[in-house]
């Protein structure tokens, strides 16, 4: 790379890797490592924050996250977990339904009894 796209580069970096080429050149070759290495991380990433919503969902319902899926792949539901995700955050009524579906498909979905909240705990001193 040439001095001026290197400088273009590194525009917004702080102390002597904005201006001075030798560290500047050092600043951005990492940079641009980072940034795809990233760009890999950042699928996995969100995959991984699907799932835990999705799982946060399953669980409202007494069903966890693997048997869940496992009943929507028995019904040949084909649905992708970001739209599982964003179902279960803004259609809790659809992703109950959906639930509902993945249970009676899978016998191992049987309706969980959630055990009991324990609200009002005195604090003893």
């Amino acid at each position: 790379m040439n001095k001026k796209k290197i400088f273009k580069l590194a525009k917004g970096f702080r102390g002597r890797a904005k201006n001075c080429i030798r560290i500047a050149r050092e600043r951005v070759e990492k940079a641009l490592q980072y940034s795809y290495r990233d760009r890999r991380n950042k699928k996995r990433d969100m995959r991984s924050l699907w799932i835990e919503r999705i799982n946060a969902g399953t669980r409202q319902h007494g069903v966890n996250y693997g048997n869940f899926m496992h009943g929507l792949m028995k019904e040949n539901i084909q649905l992708n977990r970001k739209v599982l995700s964003e179902i279960s955050m803004h259609e809790p009524c659809s992703f109950k339904a959906l639930v509902d579906i993945s249970r009676s498909a899978f016998p191992g979905n049987k309706k969980a009894e959630l055990p009991p909240r324990k609200e009002g705990l005195a604090i003893l001193v």
